[in-house]
């Protein structure tokens, strides 16, 4: 094979008789089809009465199997989801394993409605509903004392944060305060018993920790008296609050014992009503399993019958089937090996070498080799204006707008998927006008040149991304970072630019060139389109200028949301 990429010249005119592949693939196709159809004819004589027995286990014996299946299938998803009443953890929760169960229950009776003798369903589905009902009033009342707990529990934190707001006093004495120190530390005892208290699964742990609670609310008592007057009464309503909060009838522990006994009546509950639906499935699979009996005997009887029936009809296809595979040696001769060579042919050309295999016929095939090169010559023309439409910059060397466009739509996205924050900066030459001017056009795209490359060596992660944004613009993408890290990254490259000195006597703040950088950041929880965020840059940029330029500046800095 050699290469060769000049445009494909026109083959000489066939001699030979034209053989359509269409016609090749109609004669093939005929064949089959006579082939299929005396089989099905053949199939259809000897079958005619096992179709009448499958018609007969169809319409009797199989629908009964379904059916059961069909509900055993409602009656197990019933078992799962009626767990949903024993451990939901709030009333929302509650009502939708209701209506899951509801429904549930509803499409079991829609079932038992279409088909006769179901009347012990019925009989069985009123059981659960009742159970379920009462699990459910049990499980709903669980949750209201769960609410009336984590009342308790925040009615406690408020407290302690009384505690703490009363306990920093700077107006007592030195021995008053190691004083109030002691019963601040003896309440906090208090409050992390009963808080932990509001965690525990143990009746007896929780008793021994109420017995501990009120052995020490009875030494607060006391010790109030202890105190100047000033603090005594605020004292005293803290215990009280403390003592209604947690030990009184409506108080944390016997809030969580009754929670305990409770949640164990609703597990027992549930443990029942899954004991019922079990008893309900058993019944089901008993039923079945009489259907299944029944429709095994019959598929026996008939299995006997078709083996006779299908050794007739086996020797008939072993021809077909002769017969078959001479029609796709023809086949894979006439066609598929010649449309191999094709694909060789194709991939050569794909690949710029004109291949001289030659593919003998006079049909289809033939006649799409003669327009591969004409299709080549095309690919090559399309891939010079390709390469014409390239994404780099033709003076810096870096990307140009067209490649920031893309980059920085596709960082918004990610950064929007990952959550992470995105910031771009905008980078602009100072006084690049007097120093074209000044300088000529030539030192200014040298100095363009030297300032992409500052910026590459700037761009040190993997997924920092520089390109030009026009004139002696220039954008900065920074992937997953925030304000901070851009305005790391844009004092480095404005100290970059500083040091690499480059002559501008014509810059009024300095003797060399120097650049103002505007930066803009988008949140991880905030992220804009990419219009936005250049403007946001842009005017950061343009508040650099106005502030005497080689600076950098945050559009927060200067700019109210």
């Amino acid at each position: 094979m050699n290469q060769n990429n000049s445009p494909p010249t026109a083959q000489p005119s066939k001699t030979k008789a034209r053989i359509s592949l269409s016609s090749v693939f109609v004669v093939a196709f005929i064949g089959v089809f006579i082939i299929f159809i005396s089989v099905t004819m053949l199939a259809y004589s000897r079958l005619a009465d096992f179709r009448d027995i499958l018609d007969d286990i169809a319409n009797k014996s199989l629908p009964h199997v379904v059916f059961s299946e069909q509900v055993n299938n409602h009656i197990t998803t019933l078992s799962a989801i009626s767990d949903g009443l024993s451990y939901a953890n709030s009333e929302p929760a509650l009502r939708i394993a209701e209506g899951n169960v509801k429904q549930k229950i509803d499409q079991i009776r829609i079932l038992a409605e279409h088909k006769d003798g179901t009347q012990y369903l019925d009989f069985h589905l009123n059981a659960i509903e009742s159970e379920i009902l009462e699990l459910k009033s049990l499980a709903l009342h669980r949750i209201k004392l769960a609410k009336q707990l984590a009342k308790q529990e925040q009615a406690l934190y408020a407290l302690n944060d009384e505690v703490v707001e009363l306990t920093t006093v700077a107006t007592l004495g030195s021995q008053d305060i190691q004083m109030l120190q002691r019963w601040r530390a003896a309440i906090f005892e208090a409050v992390a018993l009963a808080t932990n208290a509001a965690n525990l699964s143990r009746l007896q742990t929780i008793r021994q920790s109420s017995f501990k609670v009120t052995e020490i609310t009875a030494k607060l008592y006391t010790d109030v008296t202890q105190f100047p007057v000033t603090q005594h009464t605020k004292m005293l309503a803290i215990v009280d609050d403390f003592n209604h909060i947690v030990l009184s009838e409506q108080g944390i522990f016997p809030l969580q014992i009754n929670l305990l006994r409770l949640s164990g009546r609703v597990i027992g509950r549930g443990n029942f009503v899954h004991s019922l639906i079990a008893d309900y499935s058993r019944l089901l699979n008993f039923k079945s399993y009489q259907l299944s009996d029944s429709l095994i005997t019959q598929t026996r009887r008939t299995s006997i019958r078709t083996n006779i029936q299908i050794q007739n009809v086996g020797l008939y296809v072993i021809g077909a089937l002769i017969l078959l595979l001479l029609i796709v040696f023809f086949i894979q001769n006439r066609v598929v090996r010649r449309l191999v060579k094709l694909n060789r042919v194709v991939q050569d050309r794909a690949n710029g070498f004109r291949n001289s295999t030659r593919i003998s016929g006079n049909d289809e095939i033939s006649d799409i080799v003669d327009t591969i090169d004409y299709f080549a010559a095309t690919i090559e023309q399309q891939k010079k204006a390709l390469q014409e439409l390239s994404l780099l910059d033709g003076l810096t060397g870096i990307p140009n707008r067209r490649a920031l466009d893309e980059r920085l739509e596709h960082e918004l996205k990610l950064a929007a998927r990952e959550k992470w924050p995105l910031s771009i900066l905008m980078v602009d030459v100072d006084f690049f006008k007097p120093y074209n001017d000044n300088y000529g056009h030539i030192a200014g795209d040298e100095t363009l040149i030297k300032i992409a490359q500052i910026l590459e060596k700037v761009a040190k992660r993997s997924g920092d991304f520089a390109a030009r944004y026009g004139g002696e613009e220039f954008v900065f993408v920074l992937p997953n970072t925030d304000k901070v890290g851009a305005i790391k990254v844009a004092d480095i490259l404005l100290d970059a630019v500083r040091t690499a000195a480059i002559e501008h006597k014509h810059n009024p703040n300095t003797a060399y060139i120097t650049v103002s950088i505007g930066v803009a950041t988008c949140a991880k929880n905030n992220i804009k389109d990419a219009d936005y965020v250049q403007r946001l840059a842009d005017q950061a940029l343009y508040a650099a200028k106005q502030n005497g330029r080689d600076q950098v500046i945050h559009y927060s800095d200067v700019i109210t949301p």
